[in-house]
């Protein structure tokens, strides 16, 4: 438990951080952590009974890692005025 409040710690403040810096580097990195983190636990080798409390983790991880692609998503690409090297003038 105490590793998944540190995580969404770490992608809260990130965000937080891009929305007052309004840099949205820290809101990518945000999202790139969260997507790591996707693919880990939605590839992980689950047992084949698993308990109550083990399914609610599971979904506490991907409701820290949908916060973190939500704030990539809003802070980071949509903020992000050079992508594509196409400025808005």
């Amino acid at each position: 438990m105490k590793l998944l409040l540190a995580s969404y710690a770490v992608i809260l403040s990130l965000g937080i951080i891009s929305l007052i810096t309004g840099n949205h580097y820290f809101a990518n990195i945000a999202g790139f952590l969260s997507a790591i983190g996707f693919m880990l636990v939605f590839f992980k080798d689950r047992p084949e009974e698993e308990t109550e409390q083990q399914i609610k983790m599971r979904r506490y991880w991907y409701l820290v890692f949908a916060t973190g692609i939500f704030f990539s998503l809003l802070f980071g690409s949509f903020w992000n005025t050079h992508m594509g090297n196409m400025e808005v003038r």
